[in-house]
């Protein structure tokens, strides 16, 4: 009888090339044939006509240009929501045959300062459970986008990340929060060792920008409760380079307590001690919900998870 069903089912879609899906797939993420042909490895021209084909099978046009980017149609947003929970178990599936061996390499991706706090604990715990096993650490942007790219096609196994992920594939675990610090160069004319919240937002600051609104939101935190808006002197992509600007210069800079204990080795910086509560950075661990049908990488999870204290409600 089953036989029968998967027969029918198989019939049901003779002719259809399931390669469409996969490219629909990546155009649906992206918003562009463009970028959905470099991710795939193909020419934008193979893809556009994938999606032609796909237009004349649906009778919908699938995708509309909205400014620089495509916006999926009703039709297109339904096939998404009916496929992709599929799609991701296949693709786990067919990776778990494709490469038997990938247990023998966990890869994770994270900026560089939450690797000072996070790669420890994960090391310690991957030679526990399975000796020999290969971490691999990148840092492949912070955007929403870049990260659901690497979930989507499985090129990394665990992303640390301070926006939580609302995914119906995904797990997101908040694994701990950073402290925020102020610094200032040892020898600023005007903020010592202590100073209040109002002398502190007179200053000038070297911000810490990139790709994550949940960042920005922490900035606009700051200036509501202090009444105050930050004047900005300098923009830098990443902590450690806020490090150098911050000891050559009369700026001051919010930073994370660890990158800063750090760093703290190799500048003329120091912390400020601000009469005011600072937020907290949260860092999550996000992966794909059918990666822990892998008993190993399941006990990597559960290990992670009980080496960081939980959070308070």
């Amino acid at each position: 009888m089953k036989l029968n069903h998967n027969t029918e089912r198989l019939n049901a879609i003779k002719g259809f090339d399931l390669n469409l899906l996969t490219m629909f797939e990546s155009v649906y993420i992206h918003g562009s044939i463009t970028k959905a042909a470099g991710i795939l490895g193909l020419t934008p021209s193979a893809v556009s006509q994938a999606i032609g084909r796909l237009r004349d099978h649906f009778s919908d046009p699938l995708f509309v240009r909205q400014g620089k980017n495509l916006s999926p149609t009703k039709t297109a947003t339904g096939i998404h929501e009916k496929l992709f929970e599929s799609y991701d178990n296949l693709l786990a599936r067919f990776q778990e045959i494709d490469h038997p061996l990938a247990i023998s390499n966990i890869v994770i991706n994270c900026p560089p300062y939450f690797s000072l706090t996070i790669l420890g604990p994960l090391v310690r715990a991957i030679d526990k459970i399975a000796p020999g096993c290969k971490v691999t650490h990148t840092v492949v942007g912070n955007s929403s986008q870049a990260i659901d790219d690497l979930l989507t096609f499985r090129k990394t196994d665990i992303v640390f990340d301070i926006n939580p992920h609302k995914n119906l594939s995904r797990n997101t675990f908040l694994l701990y929060e950073e402290p925020l610090v102020v610094i200032r160069a040892k020898n600023h004319p005007r903020i010592k060792d202590k100073a209040s919240p109002e002398d502190v937002m007179k200053e000038e600051f070297t911000f810490i920008s990139n790709d994550s609104l949940l960042r920005i939101n922490l900035a606009q935190q700051l200036e509501k409760r202090i009444s105050v808006k930050r004047k900005i002197r300098y923009y830098v992509g990443y902590i450690g380079a806020a490090m150098p600007v911050v000891e050559a210069t009369d700026t001051l800079a919010f930073v994370p307590l660890k990158a800063y204990e750090e760093y703290k080795k190799q500048y003329d910086i120091c912390a400020v001690n601000v009469d005011m509560n600072l937020p907290s950075i949260p860092v999550y661990m996000v992966y794909n919900k059918t990666s822990l049908n892998n008993q190993f990488f399941c006990k990597v999870i559960r290990a992670l998870e009980e080496m960081f204290p939980p959070i308070p409600a």
